[in-house]
């Protein structure tokens, strides 16, 4: 009796199918593999692309020094900067040239009113002033009193006032007379010191 068992009894095909099988697989993993890796090399790619315009965007030089067409976002804002800065400067300068032209025009500005209030203050209860003369510093009087010695009395005090003292200069009566009620008449002139009628000096003092 043959003890040897034929070969051909074991199927051939199944053997070949299992070899197919296993080799499909690995097939399928290296095509994932692939589109995993082109994913990313694209992915990587577009980011690279995104960083390069965006840095582009906010880099780029101008096209034409000083003007701001065509330019980064960092050109471009120091440009508008600048033009900012530049026309600030200007308005502060015409600022600066109106306050020093408004000033001018106060310092040369003159008012009357401190001279009627020394006056005020000054002048004796007996004598009246009734008319009022003013030539740039120079000031005439026209009056009346009761008595000389009225007349006598102011002029002492515009002698002795600390205020007259400091702002009347060259004070002088004159043209005495007798008017039809019997009052003495005279005239009084004296020149004002400037910083007396300076607007700008009277303004601050308030």
């Amino acid at each position: 009796m043959d003890s040897k068992i034929p070969t051909s009894f074991i199927p051939k095909d199944s053997l070949r199918q299992d070899g197919t099988k296993f080799k499909g697989g690995t097939d399928l993993l290296m095509v994932g593999a692939l589109l995993v890796l082109t994913g990313a090399v694209v992915y990587l790619a577009g980011a690279y692309t995104y960083r390069y315009l965006v840095y582009n965007e906010i880099n780029r030089p101008c096209a034409v020094a000083g003007a701001n067409t065509s330019c980064g976002l960092r050109a471009s804002l120091e440009i508008e900067t600048r033009e900012l800065e530049r026309d600030r400067l200007e308005h502060l300068k015409r600022l600066d040239i109106k306050l020093k032209n408004g000033l001018s025009v106060l310092s040369r500005h003159t008012t009357l009113v401190p001279l009627f209030d020394l006056l005020g203050r000054v002048t004796v209860q007996n004598i009246q002033y009734k008319r009022f003369q003013f030539d740039g510093s120079r000031v005439t009087l026209s009056g009346v009193a009761r008595t000389y010695e009225d007349i006598a009395y102011q002029q002492k005090i515009f002698a002795s006032n600390p205020l007259t003292i400091k702002y009347i200069r060259d004070f002088s009566f004159a043209n005495f007379g007798v008017d039809q009620n019997g009052l003495i008449t005279f005239s009084l002139a004296y020149t004002v010191d400037s910083a007396l009628l300076s607007y700008v000096a009277n303004s601050s003092d308030q």
